[in-house]
């Protein structure tokens, strides 16, 4: 039990352990193999608080299991939580044979352990003492320092992101997709960033003390390995500048996984159109939540360099994770507001409600729904919504009227370096006649600027409107010549995840693709310990259009996760048999 400060000591075993120790209750850092509560009295220490984690892998995670049987919480950060708790889950998952994901799971834990979430850019309290959760993603996606003011210095315990003076710990750790290099880029970037944020002592879970000019040379480095792969040319160019001007009063993020952009007013306040992940510098092929960590890199950049003082508040274009990924932390680290559009503010309240692609993990609550097709002044600047179904039904087009121009922030809708590319997806329900609606709504808003989703900003120049009309319509015929009219008709179940405890309502939207009404029957297949109001109904539906019908389900049996309805649907006289379904639990944690 080595002392670095006054009450704080260093036990090593499989990883350094760090003990701060106040009146005889001590707070860990890192786990080690465990022999660490076998001397904590060496430290002074009766008891232990609780013991905090930088990342997963079982050379300092694997005593955390001891600390459970002992009764101490284990805290870990939020992003690698599944791999400790669900340790057992991914052995029996780890794909063995083809396998090409170079991650380095395979040195998580043997067993699940229960632990609790350190929050990105969070505080951890110990009694007087705050330990800030800082993303450092290097080592791992998720890995995170833990920096405090403690005996008069900065301390920053970095878990394996740094080993020395120009070290890392594991250079094969860095390698997240095949042939990929993309956490050496994260380690120079988190590097910087405790740099700048400044520390007196450096405390990595392998390798002696560090101070601040152990960084430099690291940085070297792994920019020298980086050029030698060629992997992200351009990473230390866009860290110092990651925003470009597009007109006075509008900025692009140049870092950013889904583009946003920034409105500023001469108060000094902005807006943001879309926040997703801030600074991408590369990510695993998986969609886990492990691999989408959004973080907020370069916001400090827009008031050093634009003189942005106030974040107010952020717009999405449409519900997907790459463009509001980032927006819980955006309201929780700069107090900013969430602002949605009516047509999919629920979407972005009640994620597990829908079956639809690209859905964010957790709710993001809105704080203003925004009227479609009703101008907002907002300080000098006024904008507004226009509904855009097409990439996504759940969508809007901004048109900006600013500085004397007229810009539109089209997000996803359409693609390439011409804007002409038709950029749908069916699972987030286009459908055949989205793409001529909105080649009229662009033509009716002519708008001097368009800004997209994934695409660089450009002016439509003569005959672009015309030729989105054309592909509109073009497309619209081509699904009407190719698909049959009755292979059009759909249900679908809203929610489609329901939460039971003693009855909800499970309502169901039905199209008809028919010219004439059409009455459509629905019938239900429950299974074992469900039941519902009525097994089957009716309802009348308009020529090309949809309608819904509710059904009360009960559960009467405990332990349902993600049972299956079964919804049938008679339409047009045919049979569709059982053509959707919806998910029941029981628990509400299940859903």
């Amino acid at each position: 039990m080595q002392p670095i400060l006054p009450g704080l000591y260093r036990h090593t075993d499989a990883s350094h352990v760090y003990v701060l120790v106040r009146d005889g209750r001590a707070l860990l850092i890192e786990a080690g193999d465990g022999s660490v509560f076998e001397r904590l009295g060496e430290a002074g220490a009766e008891r232990v608080d609780a013991l905090l984690l930088t990342h997963h892998h079982r050379d300092s995670a694997g005593g955390a299991q001891e600390a459970v049987r002992r009764g101490v919480p284990v805290y870990a950060p939020e992003g690698e939580l599944e791999w400790l708790r669900d340790a057992e889950g991914y052995w029996q998952r780890r794909q063995l044979l083809n396998n090409y994901d170079p991650r380095e799971h395979h040195r998580t834990l043997l067993e699940n352990l229960e632990a609790h979430p350190l929050r990105d850019y969070g505080t951890f309290r110990w009694g007087e003492t705050e330990l800030r959760v800082l993303p450092t993603p290097g080592h791992t996606l998720g890995s995170v320092t833990l920096g405090l003011e403690w005996a008069g210095q900065k301390l920053v315990f970095s878990g394996d992101l740094i080993a020395g003076a120009g070290q890392v710990w594991s250079l094969a750790a860095t390698q997240w997709t095949y042939n990929g290099g993309e956490g050496l880029a994260g380690t120079i970037l988190s590097l910087l960033d405790l740099q700048e944020r400044g520390f007196g002592l450096l405390l990595p879970t392998h390798g002696e003390p560090l101070g601040p000019e152990a960084i430099p040379p690291t940085v070297e480095r792994l920019w020298e390995l980086i050029r030698l792969r060629r992997h992200n040319p351009r990473l230390l160019q866009l860290r110092e500048q990651p925003f470009e001007a597009i007109t006075p009063h509008l900025l692009a993020s140049r870092t950013s996984t889904a583009n946003y952009y920034v409105l500023r007013s001469e108060s000094g306040k902005a807006l943001l159109f879309d926040f997703g992940y801030d600074f991408m510098f590369g990510a695993p092929g998986s969609t886990e939540r492990a691999a989408r960590r959004p973080w907020l890199y370069t916001l400090p950049a827009l008031k050093k360099q634009h003189g942005v003082g106030q974040i107010e508040a952020v717009i999405p274009t449409h519900y997907h994770d790459d463009h509001v990924a980032g927006i819980n932390l955006l309201r929780e680290q700069y107090g900013t507001e969430v602002w949605c559009a009516e047509n999919f503010a629920d979407l972005l309240e009640r994620p597990h409600a829908y079956d639809l692609p690209c859905l964010w993990f957790e709710p993001i609550p809105v704080d203003r729904r925004l009227p479609l097709e009703t101008p907002l002044e907002w300080e000098e600047h006024r904008l507004t919504l226009h509904a855009l179904p097409g990439h996504t039904r759940y969508a809007v087009a901004m048109l900006l009227e600013a500085g004397g121009k007229r810009v539109l922030v089209g997000g996803d809708q359409y693609s390439d370096g011409d804007g002409l590319g038709l950029n749908y997806v069916y699972p987030n329900e286009f459908r055949p006649s989205d793409y001529a609606r909105s080649a009229e709504l662009y033509a009716r808003l002519r708008p001097d600027l368009i800004l997209t989703g994934h695409w660089e900003p450009f002016s439509p120049g003569a005959g672009y409107f015309e030729a989105l009309r054309e592909r509109g319509e073009a497309l619209q015929r081509l699904h009407a010549e190719l698909v049959p009219l009755e292979a059009r008709a759909w249900a679908k179940a809203h929610p489609y995840h329901l939460g039971l405890t003693t009855g909800s309502e499970l309502s169901v939207r039905v199209f008809n693709p028919h010219p004439t009404p059409q009455t459509a029957h629905l019938y239900l297949h429950l299974p074992p310990g469900l039941e519902a109001d009525r097994l089957e109904d009716v309802l009348e539906l308009p020529p090309g259009g949809e309608a819904a019908l509710a059904f009360r389900l009960t559960a009467r049996a405990a332990g349902l996760r993600r049972a299956r309805v079964g919804i049938g649907l008679r339409l047009g006289g045919r049979d569709y048999g059982t053509i959707s379904e919806a998910l029941v639990s029981t628990e509400e944690k299940d859903v």
